[in-house]
């Protein structure tokens, strides 16, 4: 029995350690070395991966030439796709930090809100803008005037 078992499984083995040909009937014997599928206009696996949406940041207050007529200014941030993390974690995409400007005075942090204080009255730019832990700038930010104008 064990004699039998052992031819079986010898020829079980000798058989799949033959090479398998491909033959066309043009051309004879098709030396293939990988089986490969071509297909046209096929969807990869990322085309059909779920991608995920880019960030977007947005300033909500104050509007866009609002005339303001205090010297604190506060400056709220809309952030979608973009999670805050603290400045010090490792960077990551779509997580980070984001830097406000306040004509060319910056503050920056894990944060959707920002205070300028004391600011003089004219026209002043605001630009906010989000960055990786690493302070590594990205392409997303957008950019408001506004018009203060306190009482004395």
């Amino acid at each position: 029995m064990k004699l039998v078992c052992f031819v079986i499984l010898a020829f079980l083995v000798s058989s799949c350690s033959q090479p398998i040909e491909i033959k066309n009937e043009d051309s004879g014997v098709l030396d293939i070395k990988e089986a490969v599928i071509r297909t046209s206009d096929a969807e990869t696996y990322e085309d059909w991966q779920e991608k995920p949406k880019e960030p977007k940041i947005s300033i909500i207050a104050p509007k866009d030439m609002e005339m303001l007529n205090s010297s604190d200014i506060w400056v709220v941030l809309d952030i979608s796709n973009f999670k805050l993390v603290p400045q010090e974690s490792y960077p990551k995409n779509w997580q980070g930090i984001t830097r406000v400007w306040f004509d060319g005075i910056w503050q920056m942090g894990a944060k959707s809100y920002y205070v300028f204080e004391n600011e003089s009255n004219g026209e002043r730019t605001i630009t906010a803008e989000l960055m990786l832990s690493n302070y590594t700038v990205l392409p997303y930010s957008d950019t408001i005037r506004i018009v203060i104008n306190k009482t004395k």
